[in-house]
């Protein structure tokens, strides 16, 4: 694969999650395009930051919900202080009203949980092959002026953070392009274009991702049968669910639960443990 920051560097992406689950899922979907480091809280996070690893780092995955400070708070902190790290804020529920204040706080974009690969890998690839060629000059690092790009919404239109929200919260039940462009007052015509110019995937594709990463997410629940797993991330036929899920994840629903586990019971786990993957 092709490097994507400068030669001798590793991109590296800074996973700021509590959840244990949640963080081996995005390291998954990152493997072999950059180094995670991961901070289970605010603190941690700051700390890694202090620790001069803000010259090496080219973006931040925010979970809103933190156990000691919001994402929002963590926004506003980081980007005070390294302007030059891009910033995603994930949240679980969230809003639409949600969405706006982070894109206004300098969020570079907005990621519903549970997180599509797909989608975490569109969001976090551009800002890695951004480049610092003054980062490691003979005199130490050189500060990155601050960008000056605008992060009001209508950087990424208004409609489809509406739109992403909608389907965010009704995803798992039957949803269609025309029910979701009648919710945010567009035609359907239009949505479909600018859902395909902002987000790069068509209606379709992004909502059977969303599907398939929820089914990802059960999984690593025992207590749930492959069956109950399908029908609770929007699937009512069974064959077709196995398919989909083989084609897109590249193993069978039994075998990635499989494989979920074992990733699971390699983690460390503890307060206060970062954990590092090599791509």
């Amino acid at each position: 694969m092709r490097p994507l920051a400068a030669a001798g560097q590793t991109p590296m992406v800074l996973a700021v999650q509590a959840e244990t689950l949640a963080c081996i899922r995005l390291r998954q979907a990152l493997h072999g395009i950059a180094r995670v480091v991961e901070a289970p809280s605010g603190k941690r996070a700051l700390l890694i930051l202090e620790q001069r690893v803000s010259d090496l780092l080219n973006v931040m995955l925010v979970d809103h919900s933190l156990p000691d400070v919001t994402g929002l708070e963590l926004l506003h902190i980081t980007r005070r202080r390294w302007p030059e790290i891009a910033v995603v804020l994930m949240t679980e529920g969230g809003s639409e009203e949600l969405a706006i204040q982070a894109f206004r706080a300098g969020a570079r974009d907005y990621l519903r949980k549970p997180v599509d690969g797909r989608e975490l890998r569109r969001v976090v690839v551009p800002h890695l092959r951004r480049t610092r060629p003054n980062a490691f000059g003979p005199n130490g690092p050189a500060p990155e002026p601050a960008r000056t790009e605008s992060h009001e919404p209508g950087a990424v239109h208004l409609a489809i953070v509406r739109a992403r929200a909608f389907v965010h919260a009704h995803f798992a039940e039957p949803l269609t392009l025309a029910q979701v462009a009648g919710e945010i007052g567009l035609s359907k015509f239009h949505l479909c274009r600018l859902f395909r110019q902002q987000v790069g995937r068509s209606f379709r594709e992004y909502l059977r991702g969303l599907r398939i990463d929820r089914a990802c997410m059960l999984l690593a629940d025992p207590r749930l049968t492959i069956t109950e797993v399908a029908y609770t991330s929007g699937f009512n036929d069974l064959a077709h669910f196995d398919r989909l899920f083989a084609r897109i994840v590249g193993v069978c629903p039994t075998a990635f639960r499989r494989t979920l586990r074992s990733a699971a019971a390699a983690t460390p786990h503890g307060a206060g443990t970062t954990a590092t993957t090599q791509p």
